[in-house]
């Protein structure tokens, strides 16, 4: 019997959700972890937030794909045909504070949740010397 992409990615979503319950978080060694969050119209375009997420993710042992490490000067939907095939090489999404305030974040939530990817959120810490700090994750639950 052959498994589809739908039912595999639901089954592993169920694990990695089972796994957070039980140890309140959910392990993402070597899984591949895209960032989901708000850009437009913030300063820098949040990017010191996804930078610090790219950072913790990758200090856990994820595999990193980074949207904010795209150039500057494109409409929002031209970045939206790129980052939402980015997000869909992964098995997680990782969603910044504020995340629902963004169109394009929401968007990211809707088709990652339609295709059963996990989905963690990510809390920031006290800023060090003016710069974001991710501290932990957790399952996002909505």
């Amino acid at each position: 019997m052959t498994v589809n992409t739908h039912e595999k990615g639901a089954k592993v979503r169920a694990q990695l959700i089972h796994h957070a319950t039980e140890y309140k978080q959910i392990a993402l060694d070597g899984r591949k972890v895209y960032i989901a969050g708000p850009m437009t119209g913030l300063p820098e375009m949040n990017r010191p937030a996804f930078s610090a997420a790219a950072e913790y993710l990758e200090g856990l042992g994820a595999k990193v794909m980074n949207p904010a490490i795209l150039p500057d000067g494109w409409e929002h939907h031209q970045y939206m045909r790129i980052a939402i095939p980015m997000m869909m090489e992964c098995e997680v999404v990782a969603f910044l504070p504020g995340w629902q305030d963004s169109k394009g974040a929401r968007v990211e939530f809707t088709r990652s949740r339609a295709f059963a990817l996990v989905q963690v959120a990510l809390d920031l810490g006290t800023p060090v010397d003016g710069l974001p700090v991710v501290r932990s994750h957790r399952a996002l639950m909505v």
